[in-house]
């Protein structure tokens, strides 16, 4: 029986949107994610993330990386969000955590629910890391890097 229970992995989206009105999610580093009405966006925080859930997902961005939040009346067009090219992909295996298709040389970290840091990891020249979460105790956790934020829960 599996051990870690997937609770939630969530890259950057590629779903089109057709909406007249949009909530756009701003970062720092020039990204944005837009979400349509019609998918009934809902905001809420944690201590560290800004959470947002539609019909279709849950997304959490770490509130040191988001700039502003905007609402836009947006006329006949049709707002899509590019896929990342490098788009990470977390694997659970027991107590092994498997992230490949990440950028190169990028820290992946270990976030306990109070914020604390539990470990930090970097991959390697072809965007994967793989390490062991077994010394942890049983509870959530956050895995979190520049493209890639995700929980798992050890039970």
């Amino acid at each position: 029986m599996k051990r870690l229970l997937y609770l939630y992995c969530s890259i950057l989206l590629s779903v089109p949107l057709f909406s007249q009105n949009t909530l756009t999610i701003h970062q720092k580093d020039g990204q944005q994610f837009s979400f349509g009405f019609d998918d009934k966006p809902v905001i809420t925080y944690t201590d560290t993330d800004l959470v947002l859930k539609t019909t279709k997902t849950e997304v959490q961005y770490p509130l040191a990386s988001v700039a502003k939040f905007t609402f836009t009346d947006v006329e006949d067009a049709v707002i899509s969000i590019k896929q990342d090219s490098n788009a990470a992909q977390l694997e659970l295996d027991g107590y092994v955590v498997s992230i490949t298709g990440a950028k190169a040389d990028i820290t992946v970290k270990v976030i306990a629910p109070d914020g604390k840091t539990l470990g930090t990891y970097k991959t390697d020249s072809d965007g994967s890391v793989t390490f062991s979460i077994a010394e942890l105790p049983q509870g959530l956790y956050i895995i979190s890097s520049e493209n890639l934020t995700c929980k798992i829960l050890k039970k």
